[in-house]
């Protein structure tokens, strides 16, 4: 009795094929795929240039149905109607046939002899409905392992398959796999796009409503932002103002002293005129010591008028883009002084390293407006409470290719920014601080400072627990 085998290397009997036959096949069959013909007629191609190729060779393509439990013929030109009805909606399984095990297992399966072999004693009146005797199964596996189905080639009489034949049969099964795939996804694309037109037509309503509700959600997210930006600007000025009446409470406390001294000594200098007691040396040391408090006076209102210039060009500045000369390390020093009162209770050191000379006409407003949101970034949201800490601000000018830019570096040693924090950092109203009142867009607003207004670049690199690093590179002109 024949036993059923699983092929690798059969007895090599039989004669070769015929190779430009099978290629001539399969090359139409591939410019067939290509032209967009139906699948039947492109898998026909294939299994008439072997049926050509072997000697009473019939073939078949059988395919796996959704469940992946039957198999049902797609091609077999040289079969019986009869046979074919039949065999629609076969079983897969081990021993079913030389198809049936085929699809099942995944491996090659030959019946040289269907009269004779096991797998076909329960299916004599299938083969005799086939009028064949012998067929060798090959199964129709995708690149990525699915069983599709079976490619099979019977014959009128008992066949042994050469290596060759089994090697074509192979080849045929793969390149067939292939078409099957490509077929498959080119009915999914086609489905697709039939859904995805269809859909359009439903969707255009509900996406005219959308986009009508999304404008008006712009234009109210748009009106936010320019409160809250007022707003910034207008708390930026309210602490400018805090900061001025502190500062220029002492040299105006000091000349109303001077002053108060001025007339003490203008009333006793008096009381002894009146009595006839003024002596030349009273006088000489009234004279002395008015002359020192008008010094005093003066050198007090003349600090106050500084202050109260100073803070006047900083509120001009943060309100207007006009580009003027500054000394870059003096309005440093300006905006730290404005920032005097928010800073107090914190325990910040800070290093300023910018060359004293450094002069250069830019945008000073978006610069201090850029500086006072990163300082206060890190004063409120880089340090622990009441933890001390160190801000480094250094900026040089570089020239490069007849460009001069500002190039500065802004550090702390706070507690950083996650990769997460980075990658939003600059996206409006992102923040973690929102339950300390964090409104998310300080630096938004440093973003767009600098890269519309500045024109420059701004870049931040961060590590959790190793405080930020801010680079700003701003072109300039050095100042005539």
């Amino acid at each position: 009795m024949t036993r059923l085998r699983v092929v690798k290397g059969p007895p090599k009997t039989g004669a070769l094929t015929p190779a430009a036959t099978i290629e001539s096949g399969r090359a139409k069959a591939l410019d067939l795929l290509v032209k967009g013909y139906p699948l039947q007629d492109i898998l026909l191609a294939l299994v008439s240039s072997v049926e050509s190729a072997i000697e009473h060779a019939v073939c078949s393509v059988m395919l796996l149905d959704q469940a992946r439990k039957t198999l049902s013929p797609l091609i077999a030109p040289g079969l019986p109607d009869a046979y074919l009805a039949a065999i629609h909606d076969l079983s897969i399984g081990k021993g079913v046939g030389s198809c049936g095990e085929a699809a099942y297992t995944g491996k090659v399966v030959v019946c040289d002899d269907m009269s004779t072999h096991p797998n076909c004693q329960e299916l004599q009146e299938l083969v005799a409905l086939s009028g064949m005797q012998a067929c060798w199964s090959q199964p129709i596996v995708s690149p990525e392992g699915e069983i599709y189905g079976t490619f099979a080639v019977y014959f009128p009489q008992p066949t042994t398959p050469t290596t060759e034949h089994l090697n074509t049969l192979e080849y045929e099964a793969s390149l067939a796999a292939l078409i099957i795939e490509r077929f498959r996804t080119q009915e999914q694309l086609k489905r697709s796009n039939d859904e995805l037109e269809a859909r359009v037509e439903e969707r255009t309503k509900a996406l005219t409503q959308a986009n009508v509700l999304l404008k008006k959600a712009l234009e109210q997210r748009n009106e936010v932002q320019n409160q809250l930006l007022e707003l910034e600007n207008m708390a930026s000025l309210g602490t400018m103002m805090s900061s001025l009446t502190h500062e220029i409470n002492t040299p105006v406390g000091v000349a109303i002293t001077a002053i108060s001294h001025l007339r003490t000594l203008q009333q006793r200098c008096y009381e002894k005129f009146s009595q006839g007691q003024l002596k030349k040396s009273d006088l000489v040391r009234y004279y002395q010591e008015c002359e020192e408090s008008c010094d005093i006076i003066e050198r007090n209102l003349q600090r106050s008028t500084q202050l109260i210039k100073t803070f006047k060009q900083l509120s001009l500045d943060q309100h207007s883009e006009d580009i003027r000369s500054i000394n870059l390390c003096g309005y440093i020093d300006e905006i730290l002084l404005s920032l005097k009162p928010r800073l107090k209770r914190t325990r910040l050191q800070f290093c300023i390293d910018v060359d004293p000379d450094l002069t250069m006409l830019s945008h000073p407003g978006a610069i201090s407006q850029v500086l006072i949101n990163l300082i206060m970034n890190s004063a409120q949201h880089g340090f622990e409470k009441n933890a001390p800490g160190r801000i480094t601000l250094q900026a040089n000018l570089s020239t490069q290719a007849d460009n001069e830019h500002l190039i500065v570096q802004y550090r702390d040693n706070g507690k950083g920014m996650s990769r997460h924090a980075i990658d939003n950092l600059y996206k409006p109203f992102f923040t973690q601080a929102r339950d300390k009142g964090g409104s998310g867009m300080g630096m938004h607003i440093c973003y767009n400072l600098v890269t519309k207004v500045l024109e420059g670049e701004i870049d931040c690199t961060s590590t959790p627990g190793k405080g930020v690093h801010f680079t700003l590179r701003i072109p300039v002109k050095s100042a005539q």
